[in-house]
């Protein structure tokens, strides 16, 4: 009897470390807000899309593995004949999203070279993340200017909020 239990148990056990440990897909759509520091007001709302395989770790970390596409009237796209933005999250609260190819030529000719759209700051249960865009066409990223993409955000204040909250364990303060 006391065997038949000890094996159930491992039974239960494995069953659940297996579920726990096999990716699941996430696919997910977040309001947020785009703006820039050191500036009143939003520049625009923004939705993003993330779609993608996330991982459970052994140490408790979540890491993910997909693409997302942001959508807004004024947020920055990425060029044309480029390959989806991917972020590649490995558990750190910090990712890079970016372009791996490009696509050249009339017959579609795939060159391998990286566009950084941002740098992603994202919370441990992965449901809160803010971007700091590299890509505005004068200047790159700063503190007190820089662009900013943070979701999910219904206004300026809590997207900032959320923004100071991530940032804050690398030591990075914003404006």
């Amino acid at each position: 009897m006391k065997l038949k239990m000890l094996f159930i148990l491992v039974l239960l056990l494995a069953a659940s470390a297996i579920w726990y440990f096999t990716p699941k897909h996430y696919n997910k759509t977040l309001d947020g807000v785009y703006y820039q520091l050191g500036q009143e007001g939003i520049i625009g709302d923004v939705k993003v899309h993330l779609s993608g395989k996330l991982r459970n770790h052994i140490n408790g970390h979540k890491s993910f593995r997909g693409t997302i596409d942001i959508t807004g009237a004024k947020v920055p796209q990425i060029p044309k004949g480029r390959d989806d933005l991917q972020l590649l999250y490995s558990g750190e609260n910090f990712a890079s999203v970016v372009s791996f190819y490009s696509v050249s030529g009339k017959n579609g000719t795939i060159v391998p070279n990286i566009y950084f759209y941002g740098a992603a700051y994202i919370n441990d249960d992965f449901t809160r993340f803010t971007i700091a865009l590299s890509n505005d066409e004068n200047k790159h990223w700063t503190q007190s200017d820089g662009f900013m993409i943070t979701a999910p955000a219904k206004d300026r204040e809590e997207a900032t909020r959320i923004s100071q909250e991530l940032m804050s364990k690398f030591g990075t303060r914003i404006n």
